[in-house]
């Protein structure tokens, strides 16, 4: 059933989030935070530590994760003494994700495949630490050590090529956020605490190239871009709430006879003809419930 309740003549939370009596879908109220899940596409050439990932997968182990935010660059000109601002680029700011480090290692091991694909991991050799003379040949050509970032083929470039955020609103449908290109800026690790027994936490910073977003439909496939949800939730939303044409909306005035009756969040007069109808209907109820009784009473029935 729905969220409200008939406390007056007109509720105007009901009426501004669109909540409705009877409906199973409400999608006039806010999002939660909590109903989401984060998809990896990685790009298919790419190795990793733990091949039982896949290459596009879920990752259920993520305690929170950041929506996108935008900074439209705009820029103060002058004509003669009238500033103006003139919008030039649209950039994609850093999406905050936190990741739990379970004792399997999971999202450790897509790091460390993360950090091996760009640079030298994090399994180098001790013989890479020590001591190389700045004068020796084999300084000169980087053969004396493995230190660097790598140099990438165009066909691997990106690593993670799409992240995708689903919030799925309701049953038949919410929306999906999905960064493109995304490449780490920034993971940092938890602090240990002896007094401490809260879980461990990678908080990792993702720099996308682009946003895009989409519909979410009844049946888990994306449509076109961003709408308000599936079509059946995006049906409920708009439909009319003047659900009875002979209800006129109630304006502040309320003549001899009339009442009102709250439809969907929104007070309509009923007509004083509707009333007298409703009264007179239930004076023959009534009366036929009297004389049934009698007859009852005198024959013993």
């Amino acid at each position: 059933m729905g969220l409200i309740s008939n406390t007056g003549p007109y509720n105007a939370a009901a009426e501004n989030f669109n909540v409705q009596h009877g409906s199973q879908v409400q999608t006039g109220i806010p999002r939660s935070k909590f109903q989401f899940s984060l998809d990896f596409i990685l790009n298919p050439t790419v190795g990793l530590i733990d091949e039982s990932f896949g290459r596009a997968f879920t990752f259920h182990r993520v305690s929170s994760a950041g929506l996108p935010d935008f900074d439209y660059n705009v820029v103060q000109v002058n004509q003669y003494n009238r500033m103006r601002y003139i919008p030039t680029r649209m950039l994609v700011q850093p999406v905050s994700v936190v990741f739990y480090d379970t004792k399997d290692s999971q999202f450790d091991y897509l790091l460390r495949s993360y950090a091996g694909h760009y640079y030298q991991g994090h399994n180098m050799s001790s013989q890479n630490f020590s001591d190389v003379p700045t004068t020796a040949p084999a300084f000169s050509t980087g053969g004396s050590h493995d230190f660097g970032a790598k140099t990438i083929p165009d066909n691997q470039r990106f690593f993670f090529e799409e992240i995708v955020i689903t919030q799925q609103d309701t049953a038949q449908g919410g929306r999906r956020t999905h960064l493109y290109n995304c490449m780490i800026t920034n993971v940092n690790h938890d602090r240990l605490d002896y007094g401490d027994s809260n879980p461990v936490q990678y908080t990792v910073q993702f720099q996308p190239e682009h946003v895009n977003y989409f519909s979410l439909g009844a049946n888990g496939d994306t449509s076109s871009q961003i709408a308000s949800g599936g079509s059946e939730a995006t049906t409920v939303a708009n439909r009319s709430a003047a659900t009875a044409p002979q209800l006129q909306p109630f304006t502040g005035i309320l003549r001899n006879g009339e009442s009102l009756r709250n439809i969907n969040g929104r007070s309509f007069v009923v007509p004083a003809i509707n009333n007298a109808i409703n009264s007179a209907s239930g004076a023959i109820n009534k009366a036929v419930n009297t004389v049934g009784n009698s007859i009852i009473n005198r024959f013993g029935l």
